[in-house]
């Protein structure tokens, strides 16, 4: 899959913000999170968008790994077996295999 420099910039950014959105949910305080009933008057204003923005992230995160996924697929230079670590690597630590690939494979290696 050929990519021109500006899309791979943009995946790469792209990439970035599963990242950078569990960082935000870490830092979350979680009490807040987890006490807080979205349908009360006294939850939070942010609570509600803060929800409907997490489910966005899921489909977000989950479009990423299949292009990642499709990609590593269609990746002649690796071997079987790097496949299937990276495809190990996806499934079970997407938010920071994903960059990682993207750096490795997509930025280096396509010109």
């Amino acid at each position: 899959m050929t990519m021109t420099k500006g899309q791979r910039l943009a995946l790469g950014l792209a990439s970035l913000i599963p990242l950078l959105y569990l960082l935000v949910v870490v830092l979350t305080p979680l009490r807040v999170v987890f006490t807080s009933d979205p349908a009360s008057p006294d939850a939070p204003d942010w609570f509600l968008y803060f929800t409907a923005f997490h489910f966005f992230m899921y489909l977000y995160t989950g479009l990423l790994f299949a292009f990642y996924v499709i990609h590593l697929l269609g990746n002649r230079e690796l071997s079987k077996e790097r496949k299937a670590l990276w495809a190990f690597a996806f499934l079970f630590f997407s938010v920071l295999s994903m960059p990682l690939y993207w750096y490795l494979h997509i930025w280096r290696s396509e010109s």
